[in-house]
């Protein structure tokens, strides 16, 4: 494979924030990894693992969907990565919980919570706040 250019379409804006039709552009590269660059009033790029976790995430269940922009050309014969399985494991196993942190945060305590925010848990755990 070589690297393979894409556009996101939402067709429904469940962020409220993106808006619909073309919300980024991005690339996928020759070992599957993505970056991903996001138009609109707040541009941000973001690198991705594969386009599988960019679909988990901003996919919204069919919301957003993939547009590739070049066809798919099969493996580059002059190139010899490894296969993907004997790489060590992606660094987002479970795209749906953080890790605890291990140091406080002082620039935000449990009791700034903001709009989003919410009690801290039973018991006296710590947690990060994130914004």
């Amino acid at each position: 494979m070589t690297t393979r250019r894409f556009r996101l379409i939402r067709h429904h804006d469940v962020s409220g924030v993106s808006g619909t039709g073309p919300v980024a552009e991005g690339v996928q590269f020759t070992d599957g990894a993505v970056a991903l660059r996001w138009y609109g009033d707040y541009p941000t790029t973001t690198v991705w693992d594969g386009i599988e976790s960019v679909v988990a995430i901003h996919g919204h269940g069919g919301a957003t969907v993939v547009e590739w922009i070049d066809p798919e050309q099969g493996p580059d014969p002059d190139l010899k990565l490894p296969p993907r399985e004997t790489l060590p494991p992606r660094p987002w196993p479970d795209l749906h919980s953080a890790p605890e942190p291990q140091d406080p945060d002082p620039l935000h305590s449990d009791r700034d919570l903001g709009a989003h925010g919410g009690a801290p848990p039973a018991g006296g755990s710590s947690y990060r706040v994130f914004r």
